[in-house]
């Protein structure tokens, strides 16, 4: 059966376009014969990884500006724990008004807000297709992400002193992180010649005028 739009990404929820486990979290492969031994690890990291580490192997400098990423070369060369505790997720359209929709916090992920995606429509659950339109959660939504990848089951937090605790910490990680976060211009809007706007349509004629959307 072929898969349309933004696929399947099994037992992770949703998919494409969201800033839930299925359209954030991807398998990767690290290949450097005789440097990193076969192996499996569940470590967390990211592509923002990917500099500083190569950086580090190179024994190059790193820009002096703030980078959101670390050094994998203990989870590459030896297998070891990554030095990344914390993971943000941002829509595929970031604004400063809402600012990250999700936290992730060691085994713990919280959501402070949700929404639907077009290519995320290939699910039967609910909160995935582009009609399910953008909510907030205060208190966040909490999920155990090692007991459940899926984010079926939001953590009960009333009653519960240390899933408080808990909210607490990702709270003020989630402060801190925003109030060094700095908004750069789009480069969507820029440029107002028409001409030299990419054709959506390539095999239409005459040009340029038939490449409108």
């Amino acid at each position: 059966m072929r898969l349309s739009r933004g696929g399947n990404a099994g037992l992770l929820k949703c998919g494409k376009g969201t800033t839930y486990e299925g359209g954030m979290r991807e398998p990767a492969i690290a290949f450097w014969p005789g440097t990193i031994r076969p192996g499996v690890t569940h470590e967390m990291a990211s592509t923002l990884d990917i500099l500083p580490t190569i950086a580090s192997l190179a024994g190059a400098k790193l820009p002096q500006v703030m980078l959101d990423g670390v050094d994998m070369t203990e989870i590459l060369v030896n297998q070891g724990k990554s030095k990344r505790e914390t993971m943000v997720f941002y829509p595929t359209d970031p604004s400063e008004k809402y600012g990250l929709f999700a936290l992730r916090l060691g085994k713990y992920k919280a959501h402070f807000y949700t929404r639907g995606a077009t290519h995320s429509g290939t699910t039967p659950d609910q909160d995935c297709p582009v009609f399910a339109v953008l909510k907030a959660h205060d208190p966040p939504l909490i999920f155990d992400l090692e007991a459940d990848p899926s984010e079926h089951y939001p953590l009960p937090l009333t009653g519960k002193p240390d899933l408080q605790a808990l909210l607490e910490r990702i709270k003020k990680v989630k402060e801190q992180f925003e109030a060094s976060m700095v908004f750069g211009e789009s480069q969507i809007s820029k440029g107002t010649d028409p001409d030299l706007e990419p054709c959506c349509n390539p095999q239409c004629s005459p040009k340029p005028g038939c490449c409108k959307c």
